[in-house]
């Protein structure tokens, strides 16, 4: 889990989430974790392109669905 708040953090998060992994910024790694984790409040989403966040901020609709159909929160819960 990456915690990422204001706007001095902004560029970090762009270059986490929508640049590719570089040693220059290894927040960057965790597009590699199977389980990544990253909150932010709105300061922070301020230098991503407006498809990302709205991408982001569309999966909150998605798992609050998930929830109401299922019981609970869990969207790595598969079934074989």
């Amino acid at each position: 889990m990456i915690l990422i708040s204001g706007t001095s953090k902004a560029y970090a998060l762009h270059m986490a989430i929508e640049e590719g992994i570089n040693h220059m910024w290894t927040v960057s790694a965790f597009q590699n974790h199977p389980r990544f984790v990253c909150i932010c409040d709105e300061d922070a989403t301020m230098e991503l392109k407006v498809k990302t966040v709205r991408y982001f901020k569309s999966l909150m609709s998605v798992h609050s669905q998930l929830i109401e159909d299922n019981g609970h929160p869990s969207l790595l819960h598969t079934e074989n």
